[in-house]
């Protein structure tokens, strides 16, 4: 994934999604809609691996708090692997690092 404005979310597995690109104002509503069909598929507690985000502005850490606020009203348990350093340092900054929930990958 080269564009600067390409990013791709996946269902792996029903207890694993992937989330890769780059992440900012031209590819996050697209993102929100491809979760909002995925979740449903999607086991009671499942993870998401961010290994694969090139770039985030902060419109990335506003969509993980989407993902995360869609699982609990879908009564679903989601768990974010492999947080990139400069999304997670954008987290600390905002105060959110201790709301993002974090998990090992698998």
């Amino acid at each position: 994934m080269s564009s600067k404005n390409t990013a791709l979310l996946q269902q792996i597995s029903p207890q694993k999604m992937m989330l890769e690109g780059v992440l900012n104002q031209y590819t996050v509503a697209a993102l929100r809609i491809r979760y909002a069909s995925l979740i449903e598929g999607a086991d009671s507690q499942f993870s998401m691996d961010l290994s694969g985000v090139s770039r985030s502005t902060s419109v990335g850490l506003s969509l993980l708090l989407c993902y995360m606020r869609k699982a609990k009203k879908c009564n679903k348990a989601l768990v974010f692997v492999s947080i990139p350093d400069a999304l997670f340092e954008m987290a600390r900054v905002s105060g959110l690092d201790d709301v993002l929930p974090q998990g090992r990958a698998s």
